[in-house]
């Protein structure tokens, strides 16, 4: 986006106001006459965008600096402004704003570039405006919802932010922007992220199919035990019998594939499986106050 100069001059104005009430720049008396717009920025890309901007609006006259500290670098542009644009850079929130499309695209790049962030969408979707007042926030939640996505505004330390958490939406506002490059690389790590995230579901869904396959095969087999161990097993009808052997030789098997190898249907299978384990649980239950007679 920065490197994206609007071709006509209404829109290089609004960029222009854009940047410069979304970095919260301010109005400063010139040592010789008139007056000019004071930034401080921490982005080289944005500072050369607001020169080469103040060229195209009205060929102004700008003043570069760059500071260095330990922790940061700053840039501090004086771009003198021509008689007739100041009441520009005074106006409030509602009326800086304006009504053609093209020109409050351009106003939300600008301020975007001044107090916007985006994350990258391999970690979470978020994009927000550290708008520099609470009016501000309005018309920028205001613009941002007229491109089609679904803004929040919430306020943190004091300042009031407009963010959108919705892939969807910041892809719209990202290309009603300008920034088509940026787009194509935030589709693309999407698609991969919810790719991943559908395999992750599809292989939970299927580790938890499975340990519930298993589950259930162990406890029918170990029913079936208890029926041999107390001797039962063998009176039972002979298709009950078939089942206790294929599943004691199987319990990892689901129903339906003990079904295709028994060349029977599946709810047969678990009919005959839900009886064993009945005739286990009852079996069970009536040895059980022997054996505590007998320990007696």
């Amino acid at each position: 986006m920065a490197g994206l100069l609007p071709a006509r001059p209404c829109c290089q104005l609004s960029e222009l106001l854009g940047i410069y009430f979304g970095s919260r720049a301010r109005l400063i008396k010139r040592s010789t006459d008139g007056q000019a717009a004071y930034f401080s920025l921490l982005r080289n890309t944005v500072a050369r965008k607001v020169v080469r901007l103040g060229r195209a609006v009205g060929h102004m006259e700008a003043k570069y600096q760059a500071v260095k500290t330990k922790k940061r670098m700053a840039i501090f542009i004086e771009l003198a402004l021509p008689a007739g644009l100041e009441p520009a850079f005074t106006q409030a929130a509602v009326r800086v704003v304006p009504d053609a499309t093209c020109d409050r695209k351009a106003m939300l790049r600008g301020l975007f570039l001044g107090c916007g962030s985006v994350n990258a969408p391999s970690s979470r979707y978020h994009l927000e405006f550290v708008a520099p007042s609470e009016s501000w926030a309005s018309v920028i939640g205001g613009v941002a919802e007229s491109a089609g996505a679904k803004v929040g505004v919430m306020d943190r330390g004091g300042q009031h932010v407009v963010y959108v958490k919705e892939g969807d939406g910041i892809v719209r506002l990202l290309s009603w922007m300008g920034a088509s490059r940026a787009v194509m690389e935030f589709e693309s790590v999407r698609v991969m992220r919810e790719v991943s995230g559908e395999v992750n579901r599809r292989l939970n869904f299927e580790t938890a199919n499975i340990g519930k396959t298993v589950g259930s095969g162990l406890r029918q087999a170990a029913a079936i035990e208890r029926l041999e161990t107390i001797g039962k097993l063998d009176a039972l009808p002979a298709a009950l019998r078939e089942m206790a052997r294929w599943r004691s030789a199987n319990p990892e098997l689901n129903l339906g594939e003990l079904a295709r190898r028994m060349k029977l249907s599946k709810s047969a299978v678990n009919h005959r499986l839900r009886r064993l384990q009945e005739i286990s649980d009852h079996m069970t239950a009536e040895h059980s106050p022997k054996r505590a007679r007998r320990s007696a």
